[in-house]
């Protein structure tokens, strides 16, 4: 057993201490000690166990350590209900916080909370397109009516209305832990005729006080027996580096495949300016402005041609927020072409998202690509779909 060394250790210390114990040497323990005989005697009564022993204890006391201790913020709701967990973010109006005995993060609208005690650090994002970085506290708004919602950090302190708080996300310690998305799955079969649809999509980002970026992939598979088979798939990434206020620059590359065009790939890159002009719990509503150049190539039976073209970018995204329950996300791309004039593209897409439990929740979408001038005079103008699909959100 473990114990034998450590109580033989403790025999043999209290026999150094002053038990009488003759020596073959002539000495005894009890005798008094001279710098020889200390020598002597500390280097005959030092046992392996002794060595060991204070690793031993160590390990002990560090394995008593709780290995994965949960932060204990303080949210008091303005009835009097007070919750005690991990404070995870706040988005869309709703304040998401973790307590210990759940399994997972719950939702509370935001405009009930009265008080936050954190020693967290969270990023922030304000009404006013501010983006900052600290420990929150919320107090009770009779005491500071108009800066009720404070953001600390190592050299100075940013007060607010609560109300003006639109984002706030926990700051991990890795790039990896920062990020968050979805991953999206849709089925259709109808037996009648045999008719299939696979529609997938998946999306991460990432933020910081000073830029943010993301990528996103979305694919469609639609096929019926005894007829033709059809596939698109879309992969986007994009950069953004905040300005003052609501504004920013932002940068994109976006490929795209659709059989139904007869579109091998087009390759597009560009960039431009951002603006919110709209920026809420509730709502959001974003202009987009640049400058793309495009490459395509589409599929022939006698060829593959290759066009190169330069386009302006005008752009607008609408997002409608309700507590918990429901998201309504709209987004329109035109590009009207400048190297090609008088040809216009358009890309659209509108999302219905409902939550679910445990970060599931379950999407309706419909997606439009339309090109008012095809290169090929077979290509259809318009390729549209609409999509129902289960996600998960981490």
């Amino acid at each position: 057993m473990q114990t034998r060394p450590c109580r033989s250790w403790l025999r043999k210390t209290r026999a150094f201490c002053g038990k009488r114990r003759s020596r073959s040497d002539g000495t005894s323990l009890s005798s008094p000690l001279t710098p020889n005989t200390w020598s002597t005697q500390m280097t005959q009564y030092t046992p392996r166990a002794a060595i060991r022993f204070p690793p031993l204890l160590l390990l002990l006391l560090l394995s008593c350590l709780p290995a994965n201790a949960k932060r204990r913020d303080i949210v008091v709701m303005k009835n009097g209900d007070r919750i005690t967990g991990e404070v995870k973010k706040l988005e869309q109006g709703v304040l998401y916080i973790e307590p210990e005995y759940v399994s997972s993060a719950f939702g509370i609208n935001w405009n009930e909370v009265a008080t936050i005690q954190s020693a967290a650090g969270y990023q922030v994002v304000l009404k006013n397109g501010d983006h900052l970085a600290g420990i929150i506290e919320k107090v009770s708004a009779d005491d500071s009516p108009d800066a009720d919602f404070k953001i600390r950090s190592d050299d100075h302190e940013v007060s607010t209305p609560a109300a003006s708080v639109v984002e706030i996300k926990s700051k991990e310690a890795s790039f990896w832990d920062q990020l968050t998305g979805a991953i999206d799955l849709g089925y259709n079969f109808t037996s009648g005729n045999d008719q299939t649809q696979v529609s997938t999509s998946a999306n991460a980002a990432y933020l910081s006080t000073k830029w943010s970026t993301g990528v996103s992939l979305t694919t469609s598979f639609s096929g019926q027996s005894g007829a033709s088979k059809t596939n698109l798939w879309e992969g986007t990434t994009y950069g953004e580096r905040f300005l003052n206020r609501n504004s920013s620059l932002i940068g994109l590359a976006d490929f795209l495949h659709s059989s139904q065009q007869e579109l091998n790939l087009r390759t597009t890159l560009g960039g431009g300016y951002s603006r919110y002009w709209v920026r809420t719990n509730r709502a959001q509503f974003q202009g987009i402005f640049g400058l793309v150049h495009t490459n395509e190539t589409f599929e022939s039976t006698l060829s593959h041609p290759t066009q190169q073209n330069v386009e302006a970018l005008l752009g607008v995204k609408y997002q409608l927020f309700r507590f918990s329950r429901y998201s309504l996300t709209s987004q329109l791309l035109s590009f009207p072409g400048l190297s090609d004039t008088g040809r216009l593209r358009i890309g659209a897409k509108a999302t219905f998202s409902v939550k679910l439990v445990n970060n599931f929740h379950t999407e309706f979408s419909f997606w439009d690509n339309f090109d008012s001038r095809p290169p090929i005079s077979t290509a259809k103008r318009n390729e549209l779909g609409l999509t129902n699909s289960l996600g998960w959100t981490f």
